[in-house]
């Protein structure tokens, strides 16, 4: 009996100490993939701006939309971006985009983006839609200073 009262102790603070080690770990900020110190940055201004290719737009979107489920939102915005660089009139790229940025509380850089989907669209009930988000953006950026 004695036995018990000392080692029922004592695998409880064993396990409290190899939980206490992994807490550590799963808390690691998100890394985006596409960053490797070891490559050089092309220079983009040679590229110019890449082609028109929808189905290049929304793989980039899915993907965006992988990093937004795990909360890395920044691999996100980046990969929406990349989207709407594929497919400049789509408004889901945009509306994403928007999103995930709000998420971030970059309210002015959201408003940005629904004005440059304003004056590239051809839609005028999405281009609506956008002016009134970019209405509640500004008030939201006005709120929080």
């Amino acid at each position: 009996m004695r036995l018990f009262v000392y080692l029922i102790p004592l695998l409880l603070l064993i396990l409290g100490f190899s939980l206490f080690g992994q807490e550590g770990r799963s808390r690691k900020k998100p890394v985006l993939i596409r960053v490797d110190p070891t490559v050089e940055k092309v220079d983009e201004l040679e590229e110019g701006p890449p082609e028109r290719d929808p189905q290049k737009a929304k793989e980039h979107v899915e993907i965006g939309d992988f990093y937004y489920k795990r909360h890395n939102y920044t691999a996100a915005a980046e990969r929406y971006r990349e989207a709407i660089q594929f497919n400049p009139k789509w408004a889901k790229a945009y509306e994403k985009l928007v999103g995930v940025l709000e998420k971030q509380n970059a309210f002015l850089e959201a408003v940005k983006v629904c004005e440059q989907f304003v004056q590239s669209s051809d839609s005028s009930k999405e281009v609506k839609r956008f002016q009134e988000w970019s209405v509640r953006l500004k008030e939201k950026a006005k709120e929080t200073g």
